[in-house]
C-alpha cells in the first residue's frame, strides 16, 4: 500500500472499526449482542443507501444481486453473527485472536482461489503480525474450550472467503451498490437470526443506545466497508491482510483512552511485533514495485 490517500483511508477504517470494540461494551448495558448487531446493520444501511448515495446505482442484472447477497452473507451475518455468538461465551481477548486469523485465512485463500503468490515477506509480515495479536492479548488469556470457539473461527472463515468473493466476483461493481446492498439484504437475516436467539429489551432502546449503534453503523460499518472494498478492489489480498492486524491493537488503545484500561509489558511487545509484520508486508510490496 503506497499510495498516502489509501494509507490514510486505511488508518481511517482501521480506526472506526477498531473504535466499535469499546463501544460495543456500552453498548451491551442497553441490549444483548444480536440485537446491537441488528441495529449497527440497520443504521449502516441506511448511512450507505443515503448519505452515500451521490454515485450510487442499483445494479440491473440479477447475476450482480446474487453475488452482492452472497458477500452480504458472508461478510455481515455470518461473519459478525458468528463472531458475537461466539464473544457470549468466550472472552473478548480470545475473541479478538481467534477472529484475527483472518488474514492468515484470506492469505491462504487468495493462493488458492486467486492464483497470488504471497513472497516470503508477505507470509513472515502475517506470522508476526499475529504473534503480535497474541501478545497484546496475553495477559488477558484464559480458554473455555466450547461452542463458543466454532462460532468465532466460522467467524473468521466467513470473513476471509467472503473477500476472496468480493476480489473474484464483484471487484469491478459499483463499490457503493455492494456496500449498501450488502447491508440491505443481510439486515432481514440477522433480524430473524436476533428473535431466535435473544430477547430484545424496548427499555434498552435509550438515546445512548441509538447515539453508539449509530457510530459503529455508519463510521463503524458503512464507511469502513466501503474503504475495504477499495482497498480490496485495488491491492491484491495478500499485500494489505496483515496489515488489518492494527484494528485489535488500536482497540486496546481506545479501550485505554476510553475506558482507563491498563496496558502491559506484553501490550508493547504485541505493538512492537504487529508494527514489525506491517513494516515486512510493505518492504514486499516496494519491493515488487
Amino acid at each position: 500500500m503506497v499510495d498516502s490517500r489509501d494509507v490514510a483511508a486505511f488508518l481511517s477504517m482501521a480506526s472506526f472499526w477498531a473504535l466499535n470494540y469499546p463501544l460495543v461494551k456500552f453498548a451491551l448495558i442497553y441490549e444483548p449482542p444480536l440485537f446491537i448487531l441488528v441495529f449497527r446493520v440497520l443504521f449502516a444501511a441506511i448511512f450507505s443507501v443515503i448519505f452515500l448515495s451521490r454515485n450510487f446505482s442499483i445494479p440491473k442484472d440479477l447475476k450482480t444481486h446474487l453475488s452482492i447477497a452472497v458477500v452480504g452473507l458472508l461478510n455481515v451475518v455470518m461473519f459478525m453473527g458468528f463472531w458475537f455468538t461466539g464473544e457470549l461465551t468466550e472472552p473478548s481477548s480470545i475473541s479478538s485472536i481467534i477472529v484475527y486469523t483472518y488474514p492468515i485465512f484470506a492469505m491462504a485463500f487468495s493462493t488458492a482461489f486467486l492464483g497470488e503468490r504471497p513472497s516470503r515477506y508477505k507470509i513472515a509480515g502475517t506470522v508476526v503480525g499475529f504473534a503480535g495479536i497474541v501478545f497484546v492479548f496475553a495477559d488477558q488469556l484464559y480458554i473455555k474450550p466450547g461452542i463458543g470457539l466454532v462460532f468465532l473461527i466460522s467467524g473468521a472463515i466467513s470473513w476471509a472467503v467472503g473477500t476472496i468473493y468480493f476480489k473474484r466476483h464483484l471487484s469491478s461493481a459499483n463499490v457503493l451498490s455492494v456496500n449498501a446492498l450488502q447491508f440491505v439484504y443481510a439486515l432481514p437475516i440477522i433480524l430473524v437470526w436476533a428473535f431466535m436467539m435473544q430477547p430484545f429489551r424496548i427499555s434498552g432502546f435509550t438515546p445512548q443506545f441509538f447515539v453508539i449503534t449509530l457510530f459503529m453503523g455508519s463510521l463503524g460499518s458503512a464507511v469502513a466497508y466501503y474503504i475495504y472494498f477499495h482497498l480490496f478492489r485495488k491491492y491484491d489480498v495478500s499485500s494489505i491482510s496483515s496489515f488489518f492486524f492494527i484494528v485489535p491493537a488500536l482497540s486496546i488503545v481506545f479501550a485505554y483512552l476510553i475506558l482507563g484500561e491498563t496496558n502491559t509489558i506484553f501490550t508493547y511487545i504485541g505493538f512492537a511485533l504487529i508494527s514489525l509484520g506491517i513494516y515486512l508486508t510493505s518492504r514486499s510490496s516496494r519491493r515488487s514495485g
